[in-house]
């Protein structure tokens, strides 16, 4: 079993820095053009894979800590707090996961959204509700900063996600912003982890600074999506249409 876990650990690191990597070809392409849709396919399917592999692992660490830290037999005390920070990288793999399927699934119903209100597209964002919720519960009750900073950011997700599914009505172009953030979002957070783990690896001597390379990342991204939403929502102004003038009769009064 501890190869098992090698192996999606490998797999789980492989994958995000492809997803890394493509990440920026779509952003800088042409929207809608070729390497804008064959690389977003490529973004999506190797983000998928690094998502599921690493919600394996920390399932691992939930059920069976000791197996892939057989350092834990040893300090049996240090076993819930392992736990708690993989049920934390489990909300975080539904918080990408609900992000890229969410963008993915907008751009499939830009025309129709009622193919959206169906049980597999709706649980991820309710499910979301629930981890976030969880997360920001664990976070205030055990003090940690991390579970309570990203509790309200799968909320904020999970919340824009089901009123664009359920609104009666919404913006010409809201298909197009749930897409972009969706896949923003998703770049977010691997961006987050990556220079999450890294700079805690490479400047585990700053302390509480440490926090910045999971916060900064969500922070300048969530800004760039506000943007991005401001962009576009702006050029969907709702057309006025003009009534036709009243018939005019034969006669002249």
């Amino acid at each position: 079993m501890h190869y098992v876990q090698q192996g999606l650990l490998y797999l789980h690191i492989f994958t995000g820095g492809l997803g890394l990597l493509s990440f920026w070809i779509p952003i800088f392409g042409r929207k809608g053009g070729f390497n804008h849709r064959r690389f977003g396919v490529f973004f999506r399917r190797t983000m998928l894979t690094s998502v599921i592999s690493g919600v394996i692992l920390a399932l691992f660490w939930i059920v069976v800590p000791t197996m892939g830290h057989p350092e834990l037999l040893d300090n049996p005390r240090a076993i819930p707090y392992f736990q708690r920070f993989g049920a934390f990288l489990v909300h975080l793999g539904l918080v990408m996961y609900t992000s890229v399927m969410g963008g993915q699934w907008a751009l499939e119903a830009k025309n129709n959204r009622d193919s959206l209100r169906t049980p597999a597209r709706v649980a991820p964002a309710v499910l979301l509700v629930f981890t976030s919720i969880g997360s920001g519960y664990m976070g205030i009750r055990y003090e940690q900063v991390l579970m309570m900073v990203f509790a309200p950011l799968g909320l904020m997700i999970a919340w824009g996600q089901l009123r664009f599914i359920f609104a009666k009505e919404v913006e010409p172009k809201a298909w197009l912003v749930e897409h972009l953030s969706g896949y923003l979002g998703t770049g977010i957070g691997a961006y987050t982890a990556f220079f999450a783990f890294g700079g805690r690896t490479l400047f585990s001597d700053i302390g509480a600074w440490q926090y910045a390379f999971w916060i900064l990342p969500g922070v300048i991204g969530n800004i760039a999506v506000v943007l991005l939403a401001r962009k576009y929502r702006g050029n969907s102004k709702p057309q006025v249409k003009i009534p036709p003038l009243p018939a005019q009769s034969g006669t002249a009064q």
